[in-house]
């Protein structure tokens, strides 16, 4: 073996790792598809799950819509809590849940449900809902998600577990939409909230934070395609014209090349 043919066997596994640190792409995470919107701090309300039997919990449900054409998978799901000032409880999962069909008293089908492991990551922003006591805003998200949605509204939750102890360890940020993606843009006022320990069921959440719009901090995050559309008796009318057509016209060359 040539000393060049040897030089170069001997740089092979410097160039590949190279290459492999600076040419092959990195993983990148979904797309958000929908998110209500920042925090505004106007309020924020109770979202958590409780291990103990009648402690506090409470979840907010967020509708959000997948628009006509569309087919999405969601991959990951996410709420922007505050902390309490007063508590603190490390949360490692959260629940969440996708429903359709809600209404005022009325909680729909569950569409789509589980408990993960909750990702918490500060959002570098600070509620003052608790004046004079400043507190963190963290998202709290769970990945790894499969979840195919057809065009149609939806309504989501993601709330972290706690013991419920106490009061409430976290609060979901209220939303008028500002950075909003998607669709509702964090104006709608169609949210509920349902708690065990507070004896609500799919409440409006104008019925407890007063008269307008109260939106939430919620998003979804995964990839779009475009839905295919269902055949129309015309289409299948002309696609099977053309098939007889071309049956007889197959029938007739061979029947003549087969003379």
């Amino acid at each position: 073996m040539s000393s060049i043919a040897t030089r170069l066997q001997r740089y092979v596994p410097g160039l590949l790792f190279v290459w492999l640190v600076w040419c092959v792409p990195s993983a990148q995470a979904d797309p958000i598809l929908w998110y209500n919107g920042n925090l505004d701090n106007r309020d924020a309300f109770s979202n958590q799950t409780s291990t103990v039997s009648g402690g506090v919990d409470g979840r907010i449900y967020e509708n959000f819509i997948v628009p006509t054409g569309h087919v999405w998978t969601i991959t990951s799901v996410f709420s922007n809590d505050v902390t309490s000032p007063f508590n603190s409880f490390a949360s490692t999962t959260a629940a969440w849940e996708i429903r359709s069909g809600v209404s005022a008293g009325n909680g729909g089908a569950v569409v789509a449900s589980g408990d993960g492991a909750d990702t918490r990551t500060n959002t570098g922003r600070t509620s003052t809902v608790f004046a004079p006591f400043r507190t963190t805003e963290f998202k709290n998200q769970v990945s790894g998600l499969h979840v195919t949605l057809l065009p149609g509204t939806y309504w989501l939750s993601v709330a972290p577990d706690t013991d419920g102890a106490v009061d409430s360890y976290w609060y979901v940020s209220t939303t008028s939409g500002a950075a909003a993606v998607g669709t509702p843009p964090g104006n709608d006022g169609n949210s509920f909230f349902t708690s065990s320990f507070q004896g609500d069921f799919f409440t409006p959440t104008s019925n407890l934070e007063g008269p307008g719009n109260w939106d939430y901090s919620l998003g979804v995050a995964g990839t779009t395609a475009l839905a295919t559309p269902e055949p129309t008796s015309m289409t299948l009318l002309v696609a099977a014209s053309f098939g007889f057509a071309g049956f007889n016209y197959c029938r007739r060359k061979f029947g003549r090349s087969a003379k």
